[in-house]
């Protein structure tokens, strides 16, 4: 047995909640490039989980190929901008809900999936 133990460096930001399974519900995420993008629908657990939880969700156990940003996590960087049913919110701070509609924050800067090319925050 080794003294060392593995650090998992993806909850460095602190531990995600735990994903419970009892109830689903739907999610849109639009996914392509500003040229040619349509929603992709999930089913995601409903815990009480943020945008940004449910985007890690789909990323781990759905699609690895989803793109989008997300750094702190507790509303302060701005990086988690996103569209979700037309109003522009902060993912880590906008609950799920059922048939929700996530898209990216700028569509005419939109690099691919929920990705826009955005200036640095100042």
């Amino acid at each position: 047995m080794s003294r060392f133990r593995k650090v998992d460096m993806s909850t460095a930001a602190g531990p995600r909640p735990q994903m419970s399974e009892p109830h689903r519900i739907r999610v849109f995420v639009s996914r392509g490039t500003a040229d040619a993008h349509e929603l992709a629908e999930y089913s995601v657990p409903s815990a009480g989980l943020s945008v940004t939880d449910i985007l890690h969700y789909i990323y781990d156990h759905i699609d690895a190929t989803l793109g989008f940003d997300t750094s702190c996590r507790i509303g302060l960087c701005a990086s988690c901008f996103s569209k979700v049913n037309g109003k522009v919110v902060l993912a880590c701070r906008t609950l799920v809900e059922d048939g929700m509609v996530i898209e990216a924050f700028k569509s005419d800067s939109m690099i691919r999936d929920l990705l826009s090319d955005l200036p640095p925050a100042v």
